[in-house]
């Protein structure tokens, strides 16, 4: 097992987090924005969901079809993490050139196809720096909200770990490796497990890693958590430094009442995903990370902000 200290560094250092310290500006909003993966409206007895994603430049200069289809499947994932059903994909492509333009819109196509949700529409400009950015709607009966993670909760990470790295990217695609059928039915797992009130937070692993984006939740929860990372689900073949700072295409930090939790699993493993109860939530503003009987503070966040959305 690595060193904690190794650890720790690399989430604090994940390339991923550096960049939320900025989402601080969305407070100009006030308190419309809640820092949650989609903005949740009510509608009926339900929610209306809606998201957006941009995708990182390098990635879409270096591979236009691999940047469409993480558009498109990003872009559910949060529609997902809020326990919901995707609707509609909405897309805004920039591209220097048509050439550009069409690997960007047919990867964008193919993801939207495998997750089972179309693209209704979208604008297109040929010219100028590349850009894209997609946007998500759908639909939810029980939300999984970030700020609602209370001490005591147990702490679930949900994987899909079939897949592969795309190059030295640090992104883990499991969409080559699972039939469209089964990609689409994953997400179910989130709906199945809120509106059984199986969990009732959740946030999707996204740039920042697993302890990044679990850091982010902490925040808008006002808690802590700690988390055991030899309990940590993760591919046999990675190193424990690399899935820290990694994106997957599926994955999830959940918290659900402690009594809930081997159910809440079982919505995930019986679908041939993995998902372990890996800690604790707890009162303290802070998350500590443990591997064998180490344990050390990997963010403080009364001593240290993140975003600054969080209570």
């Amino acid at each position: 097992m690595s060193d904690l200290g190794a650890a720790v560094r690399t989430i604090r250092e994940a390339p991923g987090l550096a960049s939320k310290r900025h989402l601080d500006v969305l407070g100009r909003f006030g308190s419309s924005v809640d820092g949650d993966d989609a903005a949740a409206i009510p509608r009926g007895d339900g929610f209306l969901l809606v998201g957006g994603e941009a995708i990182w430049p390098p990635l879409l200069e270096a591979d236009p079809f691999a940047a469409g289809a993480a558009a498109a499947v990003t872009s559910v994932s949060d529609i997902r993490a809020m326990g919901g059903r995707p609707v509609a994909l909405v897309d805004t492509v920039v591209a220097r050139d048509r050439g550009q333009a069409e690997r960007v819109i047919d990867g964008l196509a193919w993801g939207a196809d495998l997750m089972g949700t179309p693209v209704a529409g979208g604008h297109l400009t040929l010219g100028g720096a590349p850009s894209l950015s997609v946007f998500a709607t759908g639909e939810a009966r029980v939300l999984l909200r970030a700020s609602a993670a209370r001490p005591g909760d147990a702490l679930l990470a949900a994987f899909c770990l079939d897949g592969e790295y795309r190059g030295d990217a640090p992104f883990f695609s499991s969409l080559r490796s699972r039939s469209p059928e089964a990609l689409r039915e994953d997400g179910e797992a989130l709906a199945e497990v809120a509106e059984g009130g199986l969990c009732h937070a959740a946030r999707d692993v996204s740039m920042p890693g697993v302890a990044g984006s679990l850091i982010q939740l902490l925040e808008l929860a006002g808690c802590g958590a700690h988390l055991d990372l030899d309990r940590l689900p993760r591919p046999g073949r990675v190193a424990l430094e690399k899935w820290l700072v990694t994106f997957p295409s599926f994955g999830f930090v959940l918290a659900a009442p402690p009594d809930r939790a081997a159910e809440a699993c079982a919505a995930f493993t019986r679908r041939g995903l993995a998902c372990a109860e890996c800690g604790r939530f707890t009162e303290e503003r802070r998350l500590t990370v443990a591997t064998g009987a180490e344990v050390g503070v990997a963010w403080d966040l009364d001593a240290e902000v993140l975003t600054g959305l969080g209570s």
